[in-house]
């Protein structure tokens, strides 16, 4: 690794700065990007998954992406919304292993009763989940971050409404939102995927 010192304040020349030599491979640079901005990143990620260990599991990813792909990055500006960004990513693969592993359950118990599942199960999930993350990127932010919390993480309303600084009827009513957008897309065209989604807002509808 390259060798540099210095000492770095917030400025956006100065992170500039830093930024490049975190890109020509100084290990220092990026020393001091991590402790500057991984606590930040962990609270933002515990906002979503509301699990310290998961958390941390996606800053650390976060900070491996950027270290991985520094050659590669164009970050002209701030440096702290560009992390954010890898932090979504990271956010948004979890989201899609977790749709993931219930899609195949339910596949592979439908199998059991007898039913056929295809064989490229896992190329038909991918085509399926491009077109529901189409519809949850559509969603207003407050909606998807209501469904992914509640009807992907888990949460009941209670927590939801607490981590969101909202009402428990304003979670509901954004629920009934998302379900409705989802059902609009899959209900009449794609009845069994459908029928695998409802297992994620089953248990938040019945309350």
């Amino acid at each position: 690794y390259y060798i540099c010192s210095g000492i770095f304040s917030n400025s956006m020349t100065e992170e500039a700065m830093l930024f490049r030599r975190v890109q020509e491979g100084c290990w220092e640079a990026f020393d001091v990007l991590f402790h500057t901005y991984a606590e930040q990143l962990f609270f933002y990620a515990m906002g979503f998954v509301n699990n310290r260990e998961e958390a941390r599991d996606i800053v650390q990813g976060t900070f491996i992406t950027l270290w991985e792909q520094r050659g590669k990055i164009q970050c002209t500006g701030a440096i702290y919304p560009y992390l954010l960004r890898l932090v979504n990513a990271c956010l948004n693969y979890q989201v899609h292993e977790k749709v993931k592993e219930r899609y195949l359950l339910e596949k592979r118990m439908t199998e059991e009763e007898g039913e056929e599942v295809p064989a490229d199960e896992e190329e038909e999930f991918e085509v399926q989940y491009a077109r529901l993350r189409k519809v949850v990127d559509g969603l207003p932010e407050k909606c998807r971050e209501i469904f992914i919390l509640g009807c992907v993480d888990g949460l009941s309303y209670k927590e939801v409404s607490e981590k969101m600084g909202v009402s428990v009827n304003t979670v509901k009513t954004q629920v009934k939102v998302a379900y409705k957008k989802i059902k609009s897309e899959f209900g009449d065209r794609d009845k069994n995927f459908m029928l695998i989604l409802i297992s994620f807002f089953l248990p938040m509808l019945l309350i």
